[in-house]
Order: C-alpha cells, then sequence, then structure tokens
C-alpha cells in the first residue's frame, strides 16, 4: 500500500503481521520507527508514539494479551441481507443501528456503537459488536463530555495523521428521545463539528419525530447549530441500505476495486 493511503490501523496491523501476528506496545513501536513507508506520518506526528498506544486499545481488530502484549485478530467480511423495519421500536433500534454501520463500512468509514448495544443490540441474527470497527470512543474523546459521546447511537470515523475524527454521527430516536439525542449530538467537541465534512442526524419513524426536530432546532442552545443537524426517516434510511448493497454486489461482480480513503 502507497505511504499515503497507510492509516495507523494498517501501520500496527503490518507490525503485527511481521511479529507472527503477536507482539509487545514496544516492539510494535521499533518496528513502525523502522518502516520507511511510515516516515511522512512520523514527520507529521511527533507524538506518534502515544497514537500507536491509542490505536491498539480502539480498534477490535487489536486484542489485548495483558502486558502491553496485542495480538493481530483476523478481520472478516460480514455480508448483510436486505432489510426491512418492522414497526417495533426496540427490534427497529437495533435494524436501524446496523444498517447505519453496514453502510459505514461500505462507504470505507471506522465505524462505532455503544459498547452496551453493541452486546444486547442484534442486527440479522449476530450483535452490533460483531459489525463495528471501532471498540470504545473513549480514546478518541475526552472531557466531561464523553459519557454522553460514548451513547451516541452510531459514529462513523476517518482518519489524519493524527489519528481517528468524527465525519458523521447518527442518534436512533422515537418521539420521547428526539431531545435527548439532539443533546448528545451537540457534546461532540465544536472543533470537529466545525469541519465542512461533520454532519449529525436524527434517524426516526414518523412526522412527529419530525415535527419535533424542527421544534427543537430552533430553539437554544440547538438553534446557533441548527445547520448541523438533519433529519431522516426510517425509510429513508431503509432505501439507502438496500440500494447500497445492490450498488456493492453489482461493483464487486464487475470487479471494480473499492477506491482506498
Amino acid at each position: 500500500m502507497k505511504e499515503d493511503k497507510l492509516t495507523w490501523k494498517d501501520v500496527v496491523r503490518n507490525a503485527l503481521l511481521e511479529l507472527d501476528g503477536e507482539g509487545h506496545l514496544k516492539e510494535i513501536n521499533k518496528i513502525v520507527k523502522a518502516d520507511p513507508r511510515v516516515k511522512t506520518k512520523m514527520e507529521n506526528n511527533r507524538t506518534w508514539r502515544a497514537t500507536i498506544r491509542r490505536v491498539v486499545r480502539q480498534y477490535k481488530i487489536f486484542e489485548p494479551m495483558g502486558k502491553g502484549v496485542y495480538k493481530l485478530l483476523e478481520e472478516l467480511p460480514i455480508k448483510t441481507k436486505e432489510q426491512e423495519f418492522t414497526a417495533k421500536p426496540d427490534i427497529d433500534h437495533g435494524i436501524a443501528q446496523g444498517m447505519l454501520i453496514t453502510l459505514g463500512k461500505l462507504y470505507g468509514y471506522e465505524t462505532y456503537a455503544p459498547p452496551h448495544d453493541q452486546t444486547i443490540r442484534d442486527f440479522q441474527g449476530k450483535h452490533l459488536g460483531d459489525f463495528v470497527t471501532v471498540s470504545d470512543c473513549k480514546y478518541i474523546f475526552n472531557g466531561p463530555n464523553l459519557p454522553k459521546i460514548r451513547e451516541i447511537d452510531v459514529l462513523w470515523f476517518d482518519e489524519d495523521d493524527h489519528g481517528l475524527f468524527p465525519v458523521f454521527a447518527f442518534e436512533i430516536e422515537h418521539t420521547t428521545g428526539v431531545k435527548n439525542g439532539l443533546d448528545r449530538l451537540l457534546k461532540i467537541p465544536q472543533r470537529y463539528r466545525e469541519m465542512k465534512r461533520f454532519k449529525s442526524y436524527i434517524i426516526a419513524p414518523t412526522e412527529k419525530e419530525k415535527d419535533l426536530f424542527e421544534r427543537y432546532i430552533n430553539q437554544t442552545p440547538f438553534r446557533t447549530y441548527k445547520d448541523e443537524f438533519f433529519f431522516r426517516y426510517y425509510t429513508d434510511l431503509e432505501e439507502l441500505y438496500n440500494s447500497a448493497l445492490t450498488h456493492n454486489d453489482r461493483r464487486e461482480e464487475f470487479g471494480v476495486i473499492e477506491r482506498g480513503r
């Protein structure tokens, strides 16, 4: 892979492959430091050792074995199928999360759902934890707002030389939760929300939630940031998800390789 296409996840994976799939953090750092493909990333990030320490803790493919040792897990692709909503709120919440996580992966982003949801919510017969690539976002965000940010239903991340940063945030809500969802989305640090790429979404089933969304974003404190928030119906998500699966299948059949980020 070309140097400018390498992510820190790739860098650590390559180092662990050189260590036969398992190694101490000091060994990983030693290999990374000697890798000419990582020279530019290290020059742009003087705290690259701290970045690697975060990377091995935040990605699900790096399993901590204790005492600073990490094992590389095989990242198996999970094929999903077309999906419809059921009109059962608790089940549909997991379906919406599963759709969004799948879409994020198809579009080349790293994906996250709250740790609790990863174990208790299912999508097409598997736990959400089987689909996400980021185990916990606590290594990306810090400060007093972290507890609420960790409960955002789905996050998509991109990466620069300093690590992951959020580009899309999604809250899946029914009537009583619209304001709480907006509150959590507003806790994303301003430095990320000021990026032109970043967008926040409320995903909900009916016009009742849409009306509440429109009311709240015209009130304090959301009014100042109303251009950052968008509303989409379950039907919008369902259509996007199913059409994306069809497109991805056709792309693979045709033999077109997905462009790297």
